[in-house]
C-alpha cells in the first residue's frame, strides 16, 4: 500500500522527533513518549559493535540489506518539498518510483521477495546469507512489467497476486484495477485474472488497494472505489472454461480506498481513507457493525482514544492473544495512531500516538516468542512496540535513519512483512527495499501472559 508522497524532514504537523545523541539512535515522537531502549548506530548498521557487552545501547536490531528496488521516475521534478533533513537533498532517493508492497515467499528453504512498485513492475528477490557468513544479500532474479502502477502484492499459499492499474482492451484510453495471480508451482503458466465479467475483464472501476486471500481459495480485494469484491476460485470458472477466480459479491459502503483487509472470524474487517472501519458478515456480504470515524477538529481538541479514527486507516491486522486465545484486530492511521479493537465486540482496548502518520503495521516476533508490533511511519522511521505488554503497545524503539544512518531516508514506509528467523522487510517512497532482523532482547518483563 501507498499512502501518498513523503516530504523533507523538517517541522510542521506530523514533525520528527527528536532524542539519542552518539552511537545511539532512535529518539521518541513529538508526543513526548520515549522507546525504553535506544539502537546502536554501529551494531544496526554493520552488525559489530567495539564496545561488546559493554555498550549502552541496545543490539536487539540489525539491517542486513537495502536496495534500490524501482526504477527513476523521469517525471521527478525537485522542489521544497523535496529537500532533506536540515537542508540537505534527497534527489537520489525521491527521483526514484515508490515501491508500495512486500511479500515474502518461502520456498525450498530459501527466503524469496516479491515487491510491486509504481513503476509498473513488480520484481522476484533471493534473499540469501552473505558469503562472509555476516547479514545476507538482496539478488534480482526477475522482474515483470504489468503495463501500470503496482499497489499491492500478496502470497497466500503458493499464489503470488498483483494489483495494478492498467487499461483493459475494451476500453484502452481509460484506466482499471487489476488482479492477477500466479501459480507458483506453474510459474511458466499465464497468471489467473480477475475479471468482473466477460465484459468488464479487470477487478475493479478504481485501482486495486488491498488483498486478502484465506486458505480455501477466497479473495477480497479493496479498491479505491470504496467497494470491497469477493472472488471464489472455480476450476473451471476463468477465461476460457480454465481453472480461474469468479466475482462473488460487491461489498460497497466505504467512501474512499479500501486501505486494509482482514479476516477475523466470521467477519471480514476492513479500514478506509473515511477514516472508518467496517465489519462485514462473509456468508451475506452485509454490514455488521461500523466503527465511525472521528471529526478532525474534535479529535485534535479534545482526544478520546476510544474513539474511532479521525484520519485515513492505512493498514489492519488480526491479533490472537496467545495467553487465552482472545481475538482482535489492530489498526493504524495517519491521525498518528494505532489502536486495538475487541475482535467480540469492537471495542477499543488501547491506542498510541505516535508524533507522525501511521503508514503500515506488521506482527513478528522477539526471540522468546513475544508478539511485536512494527509500525512504519510518514517520515521512513519504523517504530517497535509490544502487543500484550504492560502497559499495551508500550514504545519499544524506534529505528530512524536520522540517527542511525541506515534505513528509509524518506516516507513514507508503505509496507512491512514479517519473515523467518526473526527478520522483517521495508520498503518505502524512496524506492528502497531494506532487510532487518532481531537479535537481541526488549526486556521480557514488560510482556505479560503466555506465548
Amino acid at each position: 500500500m501507498s499512502f501518498g508522497g513523503g516530504r523533507g524532514r523538517g517541522r510542521g504537523y506530523g514533525g520528527r522527533g527528536g532524542g539519542g545523541r552518539g552511537r545511539g539512535g532512535g529518539g521518541g515522537p513529538s508526543d513526548g513518549s520515549q522507546p525504553r531502549l535506544k539502537l546502536c548506530r554501529d551494531f544496526a548498521s554493520t552488525g559489530n559493535c567495539r564496545h561488546g557487552d559493554r555498550c549502552n545501547f541496545s543490539h536487539a536490531i540489525k539491517i542486513h540489506a537495502s536496495v534500490e528496488a524501482s526504477d527513476k521516475n523521469p517525471d521527478f521534478k525537485p522542489s521544497y518539498h523535496s529537500r532533506g533533513y536540515q537542508g540537505q537533498s534527497n534527489k537520489k532517493q525521491k527521483d526514484k518510483h515508490k515501491v508500495t508492497s512486500v511479500a515474502v515467499w518461502e520456498t525450498n528453504g530459501a527466503i524469496k521477495l516479491f515487491t510491486g512498485s509504481h513503476d509498473g513492475k513488480w520484481r522476484l528477490w533471493n534473499a540469501a546469507p552473505a558469503a562472509n557468513g555476516n547479514g545476507a544479500t538482496l539478488t534480482k532474479e526477475f522482474e515483470h512489467f504489468v503495463g501500470g502502477p503496482v499497489d499491492t502484492v500478496r502470497m497466500a499459499s503458493h499464489y503470488f497476486f498483483c494489483g495494478f492499474e492498467a487499461s483493459p482492451t475494451e476500453a484502452p484510453d481509460a484506466k482499471a484495477g487489476m488482479v492477477h495471480g500466479w501459480n507458483l508451482n506453474a510459474a511458466s503458466d499465464p497468471p489467473l485474472e480477475l475479471w468482473m465479467g466477460p465484459m468488464a475483464k479487470y477487478a475493479g472501476s478504481g485501482r486495486i488497494k488491498s488483498l486478502w486471500a484465506a486458505p480455501d481459495g477466497r479473495v477480497w480485494s479493496g479498491g479505491s472505489d470504496g467497494c470491497i469484491r469477493q472472488w471464489a476460485f472455480n476450476p473451471t470458472g476463468g477465461p476460457g472454461g480454465k481453472g480461474g477466480f469468479a466475482l462473488v459479491r460487491h461489498m460497497c459502503g466505504h467512501l474512499g480506498a479500501v486501505a486494509g483487509l482482514a479476516l477475523i472470524g466470521t467477519h471480514l474487517w476492513s479500514g478506509g481513507a473515511d477514516g472508518t472501519v467496517r465489519l462485514w458478515n462473509i456468508e451475506s456480504g452485509e454490514v455488521a457493525h461500523v466503527i465511525a470515524a472521528a471529526k478532525k477538529d474534535a479529535a485534535q481538541s479534545n482526544p478520546a482514544p476510544a474513539a474511532g479514527h479521525a484520519g485515513a486507516v492505512t493498514g489492519l491486522l488480526s491479533f490472537d492473544n496467545p495467553s487465552d486465545g482472545s481475538s482482535f484486530a489492530i489498526t493504524s492511521s495517519l491521525d498518528e495512531t494505532v489502536k486495538v479493537w475487541n475482535a467480540t465486540n469492537g471495542e477499543c482496548v488501547a491506542s498510541e500516538k505516535h508524533g507522525q502518520g501511521v503508514t503500515s503495521i506488521a506482527l513478528t516476533k522477539d526471540l522468546k516468542g513475544n508478539a511485536l508490533l512494527l509500525c512504519g511511519l510518514f517520515y521512513g522511521d519504523i517504530m517497535v512496540r509490544g502487543t500484550v505488554s504492560n502497559p499495551p503497545l508500550v514504545l519499544l524503539m524506534k529505528i530512524s535513519h536520522q540517527f542511525l544512518g541506515v534505513g528509509h531516508e524518506l516516507g513514507p514506509v508503505n509496507d512491512i512483512q514479517p519473515g523467518p528467523h526473526n527478520t522483517f522487510y521495508a520498503v518505502a517512497d524512496d524506492g528502497k527495499l531494506t532487510v532487518w532482523q532481531i537479535t537481541g532482547e526488549f526486556g521480557c518483563d514488560i510482556f505479560r501472559g503466555g506465548r
